[in-house]
């Protein structure tokens, strides 16, 4: 996407520096209001056409996205694709997706995100995809985050394609270095409330 269009998005969800517990068990350095992008649908359809462009070149029959902001992208994109929506639920052991009459093997779905950090969400979704014999083409998000352009391909084995980037950096809680300096969590949202994580 063009450089101006992708400064445009990031503007979108407003990052903020800091210490975060993104809420997937990784701590990071970036905050962003992902529910903002979804004030104004209008503002986002020329990204979605950029990503119904992207991933109809792997002719994907569904679009899967985890819930909410996920679900809400693959909803438009599968609409843009003319394919079945498949919505990705958490549950205990990851995310699910609903039974389907006549079940999902053989299809080939792509995975659409709102942002991707540490890749969990979307990690989660291709292997429940997989487990119901749904063959994972592609993954495209509106945002990725730090190391997830590279990340994505090389460790969950699908292309990525991300509309915009933006520099950070996210480590598993346990090894945050920010902790380990003692540098106490800021909270997410700017009332001390909870708020979108910056990417899965």
């Amino acid at each position: 996407m063009e450089s101006s269009e992708a400064v445009r998005l990031a503007r979108l969800v407003r990052p903020r520096a800091g210490h975060f517990d993104l809420g997937t068990g990784y701590h990071g350095d970036l905050w962003l209001d992902l529910d903002a992008l979804f004030l104004r649908p209008s503002r986002l359809r020329p990204y979605v056409d950029w990503l119904a462009e992207r991933l109809r070149e792997h002719s994907p029959d569904a679009v899967c996205g985890p819930l909410e902001g996920g679900a809400f992208l693959a909803y438009a994109v599968a609409d843009r694709l003319g394919v079945a929506f498949l919505a990705g639920y958490r549950s205990a052991t990851g995310y699910r997706v609903p039974r389907i009459p006549g079940g999902i093997g053989g299809w080939r779905v792509a995975v659409v995100d709102d942002a991707v950090n540490a890749g969990t969400a979307v990690a989660a979704c291709l292997k429940e995809l997989r487990r119901r014999g749904a063959v994972p083409v592609a993954v495209a998000a509106l945002l990725a985050l730090g190391e997830a352009s590279a990340m994505v391909p090389a460790r969950l084995g699908v292309p990525f394609y991300p509309a915009g980037t933006i520099p950070s950096r996210a480590w598993p809680a346990r090894e945050c270095p920010l902790c380990a300096d003692g540098i106490p969590v800021t909270p997410g949202a700017d009332d001390g409330q909870s708020a979108p994580p910056a990417g899965r």
